[in-house]
């Protein structure tokens, strides 16, 4: 006898969760932005916002040595094309007003920006807390940080709460 299982996505309730905003749409932002897309066509949450960095965008770039910052351009701004009902909104990553005003009435952030832009990962989640998001998903993809102080994982690390992968960054 052999039992057939069905993976069937979930996502009526999401703990009330209904506004969702994706950090960085590129490689892996991409997937998720689409999933939510599929939901919100669905009925299952209510919008989708994709932040994406700026065409001319100078950002501080993670030296991977604790404290080091350097000044450097990321790619001439995002690539990533987005079909379908996202509201898409170009932001200074280094600007924490422009990441706030993006970020109003979100419950939930996802950041997916890569290794190499990490050092804007502090400022983005500082304004996702100002922005009185619910919760904040660090760009914590691949190999675990926890414990990590130095490297791509040590940058990582200082994003995460003590307490586990999502910051709740906002009670009210």
């Amino acid at each position: 006898m052999t039992a057939t299982f069905h993976r069937t996505h979930q996502t009526k309730d999401m703990s009330g969760y209904k506004n969702f905003g994706i950090v960085g749409a590129g490689v892996t932002g991409s997937f998720i932005v689409r999933q939510f897309l599929k939901d919100k066509a669905a009925g299952t949450i209510k919008e989708v916002v994709v932040l994406t960095r700026l065409v001319s965008i100078v950002a501080l770039i993670v030296d991977y040595t604790p404290g080091m910052l350097t000044t450097d351009k990321l790619r001439q701004g995002s690539k990533t094309t987005i079909d379908g009902d996202a509201k898409v909104i170009p932001v200074d990553y280094s600007d924490k007003e422009s990441i706030k005003s993006a970020l109003a009435g979100i419950d939930v952030v996802i950041s997916t920006i890569a290794s190499v832009a990490l050092g804007l990962q502090p400022g983005i989640a500082e304004a996702a807390k100002e922005a009185c998001v619910k919760l904040f998903i660090p760009s914590e993809f691949g190999v675990p940080a926890e414990g990590a102080t130095e490297g791509v994982l040590g940058a990582k690390a200082r994003v995460q709460p003590a307490e586990g992968r999502g910051h709740s960054v906002c009670s009210h």
